[in-house]
């Protein structure tokens, strides 16, 4: 449970506001004055936001922000932070959608794709040894299983073999269901190829993993690139933001869509799209970030807003 009191005066005398919220579930308890409420929030899952509270004559709201990791709590009354007295511009927004969580999974697919390249060339290389340097030996069935899985039971046969050195080897295998039913342990006998320079690596004859080796290799090549894409485009998004805060200049858009979604983990959100024209008359389209249902009411399709426009590239814009 995080909390959190603020004692401040107005014309109207002294406030004080104190604010609970658990880290978990969310639950929040809001006392103003010694009046107290309490509002459910939104189990594991993210819980910043504005949360307004009854000041009379003034408007004021609990601002929570999130960098994904921790949270910041502060009052904002009329427009101004409590904590610093400073005019409050840093609206909390969903953790999700920004330039350092594009980078960060950009990461962690690429981080996805390294073993699974890794089981691609494993498999290729074994496929590889049994085309070109296998051999092949009569077994005999041993046992018989089955395997349980979310797409179904996989049937199997255990079976050993001689080798060309004579050691004997065993292995397991899947096979079909009509072949396990048929399957004697002990009489049955079954072809198995296995590689000449490590017999321990066997399978029945007639398997090939080909195709499993291809899609594996070609998954983990479109995963890579996604999350280099990501990771480069999160990188560019975060520059962009930054210069732009430091020589945008300032211009007003469009608000051409308002578009609301919800979104696993976070609820309910909104984000708007724009246009303008740049200095030369050429019709510039921008996006602002993702934001909580209580900001995305501020802005409605026809209507204007004011963004960042990079000078030196008009393109390239923000909302602040």
């Amino acid at each position: 449970m995080s909390r959190h009191r603020w004692e401040f005066d107005l014309e109207d005398g002294r406030h004080v506001v104190e604010f609970e919220q658990g880290y978990f579930l969310g639950n929040r308890k809001i006392t103003v004055d010694g009046a107290k409420t309490t509002e459910r929030g939104r189990p594991f899952m993210d819980h910043s936001g504005q949360y307004p509270i009854r000041l009379d004559g003034h408007g004021a709201a609990v601002w929570v922000t999130t960098n994904g990791f921790t949270y910041s709590f502060d009052l904002v009354v009329d427009g101004k932070s409590v904590t610093s007295g400073r005019t409050a511009n840093r609206v909390p927004r969903p953790p999700l959608g920004g330039p350092r969580q594009m980078q960060l999974l950009g990461a962690i697919a690429v981080a996805v794709a390294i073993p699974l390249a890794f089981i691609a060339w494993s498999q290729g290389f074994d496929e590889y040894r049994y085309q070109n340097a296998s051999a092949t030996a009569s077994g005999v069935v041993e046992a018989k299983s089955t395997s349980a899985g979310r797409y179904g039971t996989t049937y199997l046969l255990s079976y050993a073999f001689v080798d060309r050195t004579g050691l004997i080897r065993r292995g397991r295998d899947s096979v079909s269901q009509t072949s396990y039913n048929a399957a004697q342990a002990g009489t049955t006998r079954v072809s198995v190829t296995y590689l000449r320079e490590d017999p321990t690596v066997n399978r029945f004859t007639g398997k090939d993993n080909s195709l499993t080796v291809v899609l594996l290799a070609t998954g983990a090549a479109a995963v890579a690139a996604a999350g280099g894409y990501l990771f480069w485009a999160g990188r560019r998004e975060a520059a962009m933001v930054v210069r732009l805060n430091g020589i945008g200049q300032p211009a007003t858009a469009t608000v051409t869509k308002v578009k609301s979604m919800f979104m696993r983990g976070v609820g309910k959100v909104v984000r708007i799209e724009y246009a303008y024209d740049d200095p030369f008359g050429r019709r510039r389209r921008g996006r602002g970030p993702l934001m909580y249902p209580a900001e995305g009411t501020l802005y409605s399709v026809g209507g204007s807003v004011r963004i960042l426009v990079d000078p030196d590239r008009p393109g390239d814009s923000v909302l602040p």
